[in-house]
């Protein structure tokens, strides 16, 4: 399946991008709306595994739907892919307006299944616009999307909700998801892809390298948000109010989003990147590591926000360096398959372990273990994708 977009205009496809930023930055707001609103949720009576719970239930969906979900994109084109996606969250976000635990629940597995593909669809379309150094800014404003939305869930939604209580948060929530769906309708239109399904299917090494990549970017990713679902609680335990440990934990979404543009350069040549992978492995399980034991919380996560800013792009990027143009729309969906898989293993695990220690802090030694273990399996992708048949399509327009 060739690129929808080949000879677009420059502007149209910066257009186009900024449009998927925004959206996808009302879809981390969506995701992190239970670590912001932590400690009043917890004040009405759930527990940590209900709340590890409920953040992990965002992402539930994800190892059933993404393969599919690449599959619809294949098949529908982007752009009505995204509608669709867009429309569940906004159904999510209703559904959230009840207090009831069940309900809740639901809410975050009807938003998260639109939120699965709809980042499958736009990191496709993200890959066909752009090539060389636009394609790695691009990737790095598309990965950046999410953290800009965390951030700010964590300093918009619990003064909204001291001031107007849960609902009101939930209310906020709901009318974003629902400009985010009627912004998307500017988007263009598609022709129907026209490609067999057949021909869509990567090989089977590539489908390994894939998976592979997916599992360590899930992690990366899960051990992030697992420290800005978990952040808030532990500083409060230390006696910060909630408005506060919120404010401090944002530090590092804030450093993420700084850091993005050199991020982005840095992603566009696929050498270079896994070594950029590797380091940022490490020192984010160092840092993951530190904040439970350390009052220096502000300056980690700080720190962590850079390891992040600095390898975004190229842990979006992996699956671009092994897929080929006609496999991608599929491919992403065996990627994010893995990659959500991993997402959504660690925050339940971390609940589970927090519930028992009676501390949010053990939460971070979770996410410290399994930023080591992600390590050979970095190594295994490096080792696929060095393979002649998986030359990657970004390269070919970095040079």
């Amino acid at each position: 399946m060739q690129s929808s977009y080949p000879e677009a205009p420059v502007e149209s496809k910066w257009r186009i991008l900024a449009l998927l930023f925004t959206a996808r930055c009302v879809m981390g707001m969506q995701f992190e709306s239970v670590g912001a609103l932590g400690p009043l949720l917890r004040a009405e009576g759930l527990d940590y595994a209900r709340l590890g719970i409920l953040v992990g239930a965002y992402l539930a969906p994800s190892v059933l739907v993404a393969l599919p979900g690449g599959i619809v994109v294949q098949r529908l084109g982007e752009r009505t892919t995204l509608l669709l996606c867009a429309a569940l969250m906004s159904a999510g976000a209703v559904v959230d307006l009840s207090s009831d635990w069940n309900a809740r629940l639901l809410a975050r597995v009807i938003a998260g299944t639109g939120g699965v593909v709809f980042t499958i669809a736009g990191t496709k379309m993200i890959a066909d616009m752009f090539v060389g150094r636009q394609f790695g800014l691009a990737m790095a404003a598309l990965a950046g999307s999410w953290p800009c939305g965390i951030a700010l869930a964590l300093i918009a939604l619990p003064p909204i909700a001291d001031k107007f209580g849960l609902i009101g948060a939930s209310v906020a929530m709901m009318i974003l998801t629902l400009m985010a769906l009627i912004l998307l309708f500017a988007l263009p239109k598609q022709a129907r892809p026209a490609a067999p399904l057949s021909a869509a299917f990567p090989s089977a090494a590539v489908t390994g390298a894939v998976a592979i990549a997916g599992f360590v970017g899930g992690t990366a990713n899960a051990t992030f948000a697992n420290a800005f679902a978990f952040g808030p609680l532990l500083l409060t335990e230390r006696g910060y109010t909630a408005e506060i440990a919120a404010s401090h934990v944002s530090v590092a979404l804030w450093v993420t989003i700084a850091a993005i543009p050199v991020g982005g350069a840095l992603a566009i040549r696929r050498g270079p990147g896994i070594w950029i992978a590797a380091a940022s492995l490490l020192l984010a399980a160092v840092g993951m590591a530190a904040i439970p034991v350390s009052d220096h919380d502000v300056l980690i996560f700080a720190g962590l926000g850079l390891v992040a800013g600095l390898s975004g792009a190229t842990f979006a990027s992996l699956p671009s360096w092994a897929l080929p143009v006609q496999a991608r729309a599929v491919g992403m969906g065996i990627f994010f398959s893995a990659f959500y898989g991993s997402m959504l293993a660690l925050p339940p695990i971390a609940g589970v372990f927090a519930h028992r220690a009676g501390s949010a802090g053990i939460a971070f030694d979770v996410a410290a273990v399994a930023l080591f273990l992600a390590m050979p399996l970095l190594g295994g992708f490096a080792a696929l994708v060095s393979a002649p048949p998986s030359a990657p399509a970004v390269e070919e327009g970095a040079t």
